[in-house]
């Protein structure tokens, strides 16, 4: 079945861009089902409380997944963007790599649209921080300020894993072994800030919610763009977009 419509009719090739409206449907029920679960478990706190105190116990004691979760944490999105990167790269001599060049330019909308949104949105709800409700009760492993729903490491390193992984139909089995590797990161990042002490399960759940929603926002804005864009243009623009995610990779993590 063909999964791609025209772009657009102007003069040169036209991009195909992927027909998507099955997954933006997918992904807003899937998105609000999730900001439904996290805020309900916000406004009944048991579950969040109980298991911030169970990895409170691994954090005191050093264990090797607080360990992990750290190195997670720190750099989990700067090894998902240089996998990316490099995967452009090499896309270029090696075809069993080739992906659709646009889906680079749908990640950077993503990352940067749904990390800023879920920012704002943090800033609104203005949620405290578990080392600020529990104070001594408990160790958190954090240097992140501010406020904690949605979790900004989970809807930004959900974001950025999303179109790669929804919008690469490629068969080929090493589109399936990066899918699967750069979703076990982005799963990492996420679970990390729980152990951490950074967040609770339902600023997690919401994070990914936010992520999921932004997706369809973001193609739209990226296809508005893409659509006055030439075929011939994308292998010269990819690498344009690849520095621009190593800038927006950079920035999030200093924040």
């Amino acid at each position: 079945m063909n999964i791609f419509k025209n772009a657009n009719r102007d003069k040169g090739t036209p991009i195909l861009l992927p027909h998507a409206k099955s997954i933006w449907i997918a992904c807003f029920a899937l998105g609000a089902v999730s900001w439904v679960i996290g805020l309900d478990l916000w406004g009944q706190p048991g579950i969040d409380k109980t298991v911030l105190f169970y990895y409170n116990t691994m954090r005191i004691a050093n264990d090797p997944m607080v360990i992990l979760s750290e190195w997670l944490s720190s750099y989990g999105m700067a090894v998902i963007t240089v996998i990316f990167v490099v995967y452009l790269l090499v896309s270029q001599k090696l075809k069993s790599l080739d992906a659709p060049l646009w889906v680079y330019f749908y990640t950077i909308c993503s990352f940067g649209l749904s990390g800023i949104a879920g920012d704002i949105l943090k800033a609104i709800l203005a949620r405290p921080r578990p080392a600020v409700t529990f104070g001594s009760e408990i160790l958190a492993l954090s240097q992140s300020k501010g406020f904690t729903l949605p979790s900004g490491h989970a809807t930004k390193s959900i974001a950025l894993i999303l179109p790669f992984i929804l919008l690469v139909n490629n068969p080929k089995n090493l589109h399936k072994a990066n899918k699967i590797v750069i979703a076990f990161i982005a799963g990492g990042v996420c679970f990390s800030r729980i152990v951490l002490g950074a967040h609770y399960v339902s600023d997690v759940v919401a994070g990914i919610g936010m992520a999921l929603i932004g997706l369809p926002c973001s193609m739209l804005f990226a296809n508005m763009v893409l659509r006055k864009t030439k075929q011939e243009r994308l292998p010269f623009l990819s690498r344009i977009w690849g520095m621009i995610l190593i800038f927006l990779t950079y920035v999030f993590m200093i924040l």
